[in-house]
């Protein structure tokens, strides 16, 4: 049984690190980096969870930031000239952090621009990841 010295300094160190997240979320919120932003929604819904508590908002906000982020990098290549399509990578070179089984059966797909803005294939939904979907689109040429 944690001591009551014991539960006041957990309790600094939580609300040490919840202050570092908002910091951050307010960092990432100002230069716009919505990739950024998934991230730290998901690590602090992991954050949440770990003390009990329902994470299902901040992992919502993970999935939208990092939609966004997907959204926008289509449209970047829907306005090249060169660009024909996106290409889904997926992490496979982390030592034991690699991408989940979901995310590896789209590695290397290709998808012409329009329908990848239709169908909204990144982030990956269901992605087991603790933080979410880390796959990018990469470019795609004729």
């Amino acid at each position: 049984m944690k001591t009551d010295k014991q539960k006041y300094i957990s309790e600094q160190r939580r609300d040490k690190e919840w202050k570092w997240f908002n910091e951050k979320v307010t960092e990432l919120m100002k230069s716009n980096d919505f990739y950024g932003l998934g991230s730290i929604y998901y690590e602090m819904a992991d954050f949440v969870k770990k003390e009990g508590k329902d994470n299902t908002y901040l992992l919502q906000l993970g999935f939208k930031m990092k939609l966004k982020f997907q959204n926008n990098r289509l449209m970047d290549y829907k306005r090249s000239d060169i660009c024909t399509g996106v290409e889904i990578i997926a992490v496979t070179n982390s030592p034991g952090n690699n991408s989940c089984e979901t995310c590896l059966q789209l590695d290397g797909k290709i998808f012409p621009i329009d329908e990848a803005l239709l169908n909204n294939p990144l982030p990956v939904k269901n992605c087991s990841h603790e933080y979410g979907c880390r796959c990018v689109y990469g470019p795609a040429f004729d």
